[in-house]
């Protein structure tokens, strides 16, 4: 979409917290009655905007609301793992609409490339994607739309955004899986609106997402949030690393996995089966969980004295283990937030694997409104 920067502020403006009335969005974005109308009249003129019936009794333009037609326009979303990918088309509003998922067969760039392209055309949908948003693991930056490095795939310096152009004929963006899945719950999740929070996700890694002042952190070369190795307690578990106590020892579901089978001498356990047992209250397993609950408290009090977040989403495939340490995890938080500061606002966002799909889908979205 080609918008100036305030048609472009309005339009965010509405998508987000939308619908909203013209005199609202006014107030909010400081503008004149006679400037917002002529930034929604293209807006409205083109179906990206909609006018809604405002309350009964209600007279005068100014109080109908405005809100963004989802159905104007589409985005595809591409996550990459080390053996799959997950795929899925949204709308405008970021609601997914359909889903894809097909295996890998290898790492070899056309090939995954290959499958990107196969992917976003199984995709149904009356007209394409405007753009492809593509996440995975691992540093990657925007600014040149290179994969940097890959460690699930192998990969070193690949033009992925370039290449699945070529494949697709669309455009392509590229973003850190943590990163995309923070743009979408900054714009369409637990933090929907807030201007300053921070996205923790929890599962065979850990990841941190960053929003300052309504911008996403991106880092040198694609680099932020690096809180996997943060140390925790130098007498703990070594990670694969061979880090002593750091947040990873402690908390990737592979770690958990790990020091569950050692200490309960079961060399098959599962993550699944831990955390059951700890339900169920084995004190070997509750301990272990406990130890993971005191550890993610630290590191989101560490977050929330650094940035001073609104909120704390906490999210990703084992996020689920929170209802079993959750009275470690306030324990922790409560005793390694700064004392000036107010306790600290944590939301838990029930997980789906697509939800990482949809963040690359939102990372195309905003591509394709020129947000940073």
């Amino acid at each position: 979409m080609n918008l100036s920067p305030a048609a472009r502020a309005v339009f965010v403006e509405l998508l987000v917290h939308g619908p909203l009335s013209r005199a609202e969005v006014a107030r909010r974005l400081e503008l004149s009655p006679s400037v917002l109308t002529k930034l929604t009249r293209p807006l409205l003129k083109e179906g990206f905007l909609v006018e809604e019936p405002g309350p009964a009794g209600v007279p005068g333009r100014p109080s109908v609301p405005l809100r963004v037609e989802p159905a104007r326009r589409a985005y595809a979303g591409v996550k990459l793992t080390d053996s799959e990918l997950f795929a899925v088309r949204t709308d405008l509003g970021g609601a997914v609409t359909a889903e894809v998922r097909l295996p890998l067969e290898g790492h070899e760039v056309g090939r995954v490339v290959g499958r990107i392209a196969e992917a976003v055309a199984l995709l149904p949908g009356d007209e394409p994607p405007a753009a492809v948003g593509v996440s995975l693991a691992g540093p990657v930056s925007r600014a040149d739309a290179l994969v940097r490095h890959s460690p699930f795939l192998g990969w070193r310096e690949v033009p992925l955004a370039g290449l699945v152009t070529a494949a697709t004929g669309l455009p392509a963006v590229l973003e850190n899986d943590v990163r995309a899945l923070t743009a979408a719950v900054h714009w369409f999740g637990a933090a929907a609106g807030r201007g300053t929070f921070a996205l923790v996700t929890i599962g065979e890694g850990l990841g941190c997402g960053i929003v300052v002042d309504d911008r996403l952190v991106v880092g040198t070369a694609g680099v932020s949030g690096q809180i996997g190795h943060l140390a925790i307690d130098d007498r703990g578990p070594i990670c694969e690393r061979g880090h002593r106590g750091c947040a990873r020892a402690y908390l990737a579901s592979p770690s958990i996995r790990r020091t569950a089978r050692a200490a309960l001498d079961r060399p098959s356990l599962t993550f699944e089966q831990a955390l059951d047992l700890a339900r169920r209250g084995d004190p070997v397993a509750r301990r272990i969980f406990d130890e993971a609950g005191l550890a993610l408290g630290r590191i989101v009090a560490t977050i929330a004295n650094l940035i001073g977040p609104e909120v704390v989403v906490l999210s990703g495939e084992a996020v689920h283990m929170h209802e079993v340490c959750e009275a470690a995890f306030e324990a922790a938080l409560g005793e390694h937030t700064h004392w000036t500061s107010q306790p600290v606002e944590v939301r838990v966002q029930p997980f789906a694997f697509t939800e990482w799909a949809r963040g690359a889908a939102v990372v195309a979205l905003r591509h394709d409104l020129g947000v940073d």
